[in-house]
C-alpha cells in the first residue's frame, strides 16, 4: 500500500464531470464578495466610451477594474504582475472567467476613466452612508508623503538646467546641420525627398529640451516663492527634471527626494475615506476648504466636526469653515505655547504677570524676545495689555502680504516702554515701543484654540491620529503603494483615487460579511 496520498484530479485523466471553475473557489472567499459589490455598481459611464460598431467585443470595463482594485487590496499594483495572476491565481481566472488582460490594456485603462474613477468612489461612499456606516459626525483629515516616479538624484537647480539647455540647442543645431546636408545629398542622387517628420534622434531631443524647458519654469515658480519668505536657506532651489509636478520635500526616513502630498479625508464612524487629494504645492492648508466643499457635494451633508493637524491651522481656514458651520479641532499654525498653562492669560489683564512667572511666557523661537501670545486682547476696549498690565491702543492698519495671500491687519503699540523691567526680554533691535498686529482671522484663531484646549476638545482631538493615519497606513503597507507608478499631478491623483476606491471596497465588503454573519447568528 503506497504510504502517500493521491492527487484528487490526475493531471492526464479523463473525467466524465470534471470541476467546474466556480467550485475552485471557496464560498467565503473575499473576490466572491468583491464581485457582488462591483456588480451592484453603475458602469454606465464607464460603458459609453466602447463602441461596438467595429473589431472583436471589448472586456466589460468592470472586469479590468475589478482586477485593478482586487490586486491593489492584495498588494499588486504593477500591470505586468496583473496580467500573470490573470493567467495564474485560481482568484483572478475565477474573476476574469478566465479572460486573458494584456499588461498594455490595464495601463491605458488604468489612466483613461479618471472622471468616472471619482464618480465610482462618490458612489461607494454614498453607499455606505446608506448603511449607515458613513455619519460624517468627525472626519479626520491627514496628509502623507508618497514618492514620485524620479529619481532622488535627478533633480537640479535653474542654473544647471539653463546650461543643459544650451547645450541642446546647440546639439539640436548640430543635428539639423547635418540632417539637411544629407538630404541635399539625397535630392542629388534621387530627386526630392519627404521630410514629413523629424528623424528619431531629433524627436528625443526635442522631448528632452521640451522637459528640461518644464522643469526651468518649476524652478523659476519655486523661486518667486521663496523670494517673499525670509527663512528660506542660502541653496539654489532643486527641481525633479523626471516627473517636473512632484516637488523637493523632506523624506521621514532621511534626505530628500521627490515626493506629493496625497490627503485623505477620512470619516470617524467606521473608517471610511469621504474625499481626497493630491497636493503639490508644498503646503496642505489649501485643500482643507475644498475638501469640506466637495465632502458636501458627495453626501449632501457637511461635517460636523473637522479634526487635522496644525498645517491646516491658518486664520482663512478658521474663518471659512466657522461661515461654513463646521467645528475646527485643528491646533493653530505656528502658535506659541498654545496651552492653557500660559501666565499671561490671567483673570485681570491690567494686573501684571507675578515675577516668578516671567521665565514662563512664551517665547519667539526667532528672536527669544516675548511672543505676541504673552499679550492679552480685550476685544470690549480693542486694545491689548501687555504682561506687565500696560494698555496697548490701537495705532494703525494696513494690507500685509503673506504666503496666502493678502490679509488686513491692525497694529497696537504700547506708548509707555520706558523704564519696564521686561523691555529687555519684549523689545528687539533698536525698537522703543512694542507693537502687536491682530490680523482679521484672530478672531477665528482664538475660538478655535478655547475649543481644542477645552477638556472635551483635548478628548475629541485625541481620536484624529487613529481616524486618519489608519488608512494612510494601510495604502503604503499592505497596497504597497510607497512610490507612484506614474507621473504627473494627473495621473498621480488618479492612482491614489484608485488605491483609496479599493481600500473602501474591501472595507464595504468587510462590512457586509460581518452584517451577514451577525444575520446568521441572530437566526441560529
Amino acid at each position: 500500500m503506497e504510504y502517500w496520498s493521491k492527487p484528487p484530479i490526475a493531471r492526464s485523466q479523463i473525467v466524465l464531470f470534471s470541476p467546474t471553475l466556480d467550485s475552485c473557489i471557496a464560498q467565503d472567499h473575499p473576490i466572491r464578495l468583491f464581485d457582488e459589490v462591483l456588480s451592484g455598481l453603475d458602469w454606465s459611464e464607464w460603458e459609453s466610451h466602447y463602441f461596438g460598431c467595429v473589431g472583436q467585443p471589448p472586456i466589460q470595463p468592470k472586469i479590468i477594474a475589478g482586477v485593478i482594485l482586487y490586486g491593489l487590496s492584495i498588494g499588486i499594483r504593477p500591470s505586468r504582475v496583473l496580467e500573470r495572476v490573470c493567467s495564474d491565481s485560481i482568484s483572478f481566472i475565477w474573476f476574469t472567467s478566465g479572460r486573458s488582460i494584456d499588461h498594455s490594456t490595464i495601463c491605458k485603462f488604468r489612466t483613461k476613466f479618471s472622471k468616472e474613477l471619482k464618480k465610482l468612489f462618490r458612489q461607494i461612499g454614498r453607499i455606505a452612508m446608506k448603511m449607515g456606516l458613513i455619519r460624517l459626525n468627525e472626519v479626520g483629515l491627514d496628509g502623507t508623503r508618497v514618492k514620485a516616479n524620479n529619481g532622488r538624484h535627478k533633480t537640479a537647480c535653474a542654473k544647471t538646467i539653463k546650461e543643459k539647455l544650451a547645450a541642446l540647442d546647440k546639439q539640436i543645431e548640430e543635428m539639423f546641420s547635418e540632417a539637411e546636408a544629407a538630404d541635399d545629398r539625397d535630392g542629388d542622387l534621387y530627386g526630392s525627398t519627404s521630410a514629413n517628420h523629424l528623424p528619431k534622434e531629433l524627436s528625443n531631443l526635442e522631448k528632452r529640451k521640451e522637459s528640461l524647458e518644464k522643469a526651468l519654469a518649476s524652478t523659476e515658480k519655486i523661486e518667486r516663492k521663496r523670494s517673499r519668505r525670509s527663512d528660506v536657506p542660502d541653496r539654489a532651489a532643486g527641481v525633479p527634471l523626471t516627473d517636473t509636478d512632484s516637488l523637493v520635500l523632506p523624506n521621514k526616513e532621511g534626505g530628500y527626494a521627490p515626493n506629493y502630498t496625497p490627503i485623505t479625508a477620512v470619516d470617524g464612524h467606521r473608517g471610511f475615506i469621504v474625499d481626497a487629494c493630491v497636493d503639490n504645492e508644498g503646503y496642505e492648508s489649501h485643500t482643507t476648504v475644498a475638501t469640506v466643499d466637495r465632502i458636501e457635494q458627495t453626501f449632501d451633508k457637511k461635517p460636523e466636526k473637522l479634526l487635522a493637524d496644525s498645517a491646516h491651522g491658518t486664520g482663512s481656514n478658521y474663518k471659512e469653515l466657522a461661515e461654513r458651520g463646521v467645528e475646527t479641532y485643528i491646533p493653530a499654525m505656528n502658535q506659541v505655547n498654545d496651552t492653557a498653562d500660559n501666565p499671561a492669560n490671567r483673570a485681570d489683564p491690567q494686573k501684571s504677570v507675578d515675577k516668578s512667572d516671567w521665565d514662563e511666557l512664551p517665547r519667539n523661537p526667532n528672536s527669544n524676545k516675548l511672543d505676541r501670545t504673552a499679550f492679552v486682547y480685550d476685544s470690549a476696549k480693542d486694545c491689548y495689555y501687555c504682561p506687565m498690565g500696560r494698555e496697548m491702543k490701537y495705532f494703525s492698519s494696513d494690507n500685509q502680504k503673506r504666503k496666502r495671500g493678502v490679509v488686513n491687519c491692525r497694529s497696537y503699540m504700547c506708548r509707555s516702554c520706558e523704564n519696564c523691567c521686561l523691555s529687555g526680554q519684549c523689545l528687539g533691535g533698536k525698537s522703543k515701543r512694542r507693537r502687536v498686529v491682530r490680523d482679521e482671522f484672530e478672531k477665528y484663531r482664538q475660538e478655535a484654540i478655547k475649543r481644542i484646549r477645552s477638556p472635551e476638545g483635548k478628548e475629541i482631538y485625541q481620536h484624529r491620529c487613529w481616524i486618519c493615519e489608519s488608512p494612510n497606513g494601510i495604502i503604503k503597507t499592505r497596497m504597497k503603494l510607497r512610490q507612484f507608478l506614474l507621473r504627473g499631478i494627473e495621473k498621480v491623483e488618479t492612482e491614489w483615487f484608485w488605491a483609496c476606491t479599493s481600500f473602501n471596497i474591501s472595507k464595504l465588503i468587510n462590512e457586509v460579511a460581518r452584517i451577514r454573519a451577525d444575520f446568521a447568528m441572530n437566526l441560529a
